[in-house]
């Protein structure tokens, strides 16, 4: 006896409400899978703006999180933190960062700056003898972004310590993500302070303010 043909199996019909609400599930679950790799691993993985600024001896990034902080004081064999205020004064971010020096046996040291590198010049003379201390080193030196406060820094140590010209050093703060169009104070501030604090390094005296006081700074 002959079998009967199967009758083919009918295609279900495009459903573009249920297409439309698995692709918004599938682009969401791709969104906080970035996201988590991005906010969650990358940070702890890649410290902020690290750079190498004398190999073996003076490092700086960007603020930390505790496992890239414990990264970098581990691996560069960090002595001496110098931070530009990172974290609010109290703040549980502040006090978390100062745990874990102590716990990797760095001292740290914390200067109040504004993030636009303005602020007390007299912070930046006193780092800057900080730095060229190598009986502190290896020594991070870091703020926010890296970038403001930390770039000006830099400038004035390539051009103080390492006498670099001012076009160089200022090339380096913008690899390290300073935009003179995000923060035009950067550069005049600069240029406002380098002179008396190269006097009072080479000096070994305070900081004077010139005639007119510090201008941009």
């Amino acid at each position: 006896m002959t079998e009967p043909t199967p009758k083919p199996k009918q295609r279900e019909p495009f459903n573009l409400f249920k297409f439309t609400r698995n692709a918004i599930i599938i682009a969401a679950v791709i969104g906080l899978t970035v996201w988590f790799v991005v906010v969650g691993v990358v940070p702890n993985v890649f410290p902020k703006n690290f750079g190498v600024v004398e190999a073996g001896s003076i490092y700086r990034s960007g603020k930390l999180t505790p496992a890239a902080f414990r990264k970098v004081i581990n691996e560069r064999e960090i002595k001496t933190i110098v931070d530009f205020g990172a974290w609010e004064p109290g703040t549980p971010e502040d006090r978390r960062a100062q745990r874990v020096a102590d716990a990797m046996g760095g001292e740290r040291i914390v200067f109040d700056l504004e993030g636009d590198a303005t602020g007390d010049p007299a912070q930046y003379l006193e780092a800057l003898r900080i730095v060229n201390d190598t009986a502190n080193h290896p020594i991070l030196v870091h703020c926010g972004a890296g970038s403001e406060r930390t770039g000006c820094f830099f400038m004035l140590y390539r051009t103080i310590v390492q006498d670099e010209p001012v076009d160089e050093a200022f090339g380096e703060a913008q690899d390290f993500r300073h935009d003179p169009n995000r923060n035009p104070k950067l550069k005049p501030t600069f240029d406002a302070i380098r002179g008396p604090i190269e006097n009072a390094f080479e000096s070994g005296g305070e900081l004077v303010a010139p005639e007119g006081g510090w201008g941009a700074g």
